[in-house]
């Protein structure tokens, strides 16, 4: 147990600043996404109560939700993000892709919670909070982690390749994997948490922004 959490403290240190422009990045996207609302007409913004409006009416009505499709749906986004990172991560260039993934992902859920924000203040980040928050507690670390070793193994190979040096990158390519395969199974969590858990908070919270 001491000599796993040596390593896990060696790690983290090595690669602090890596979380810390990783984490910037996202959080940098989420931003970008939250203002992004402000240069959308209002003709767009009212097609996007519409669909949303909508999408509460027929939640409402129904009272029932495809939890397989949406774990589906969830699963197959997520896990070619995940596998694009990965893929990324393989290649010299690979880490301005990688950046850009990271700040689009953040992009998406600033988008997501500032609309629910603008659209019903307090009670859309309530709304947000049970919607949103549950499943992105397990997905935002999962994506990071993943991204932060996509991105140290596509600079290591840059580095390698500038100073001329060999890097014995064959040997690094298991354990590289294995870490995807972890992220992978944590994703998977979040993904049933997104399936089945936040759909029940969604319901409870309906009658919030109806």
């Amino acid at each position: 147990m001491d000599e796993i959490r040596r390593d896990l403290q060696e790690y983290f240190r090595e690669n602090m600043g890596m979380y810390i422009l990783i984490t910037a990045l996202f959080t940098g996207g989420v931003l970008a996404g939250a203002l992004a609302l402000r240069s959308l007409g209002e003709e767009q913004l009212l097609q996007l109560n519409r669909y949303f409006g909508a999408f509460i009416e027929s939640f409402h009505d129904s009272g029932m939700l495809d939890h397989g499709a949406v774990f589906r749906q969830a699963l197959s986004l997520n896990f070619r993000h995940l596998l694009l990172t990965w893929f990324m991560g393989l290649f010299l260039l690979g880490f301005p892709v990688i950046a850009g993934l990271v700040g689009l992902r953040g992009f998406s859920l600033g988008f997501t919670v500032g609309f629910l924000v603008q659209r019903n203040s307090l009670r859309g980040a309530l709304f947000a909070a049970g919607a949103v928050l549950p499943h992105n507690l397990l997905l935002i670390p999962t994506l990071i982690v993943g991204s932060v070793t996509a991105f140290s193994f596509s600079w290591l190979r840059l580095r390698c390749s500038l100073e001329q040096r060999p890097c014995f990158l064959r040997e690094h390519i298991g354990p590289y994997s294995m870490v995807f395969f972890l992220v992978g199974l944590l994703l998977g969590t979040a993904v049933l948490v997104e399936a089945y858990i936040s759909p029940v908070f969604i319901k409870l919270l309906i009658p919030v922004m109806r």
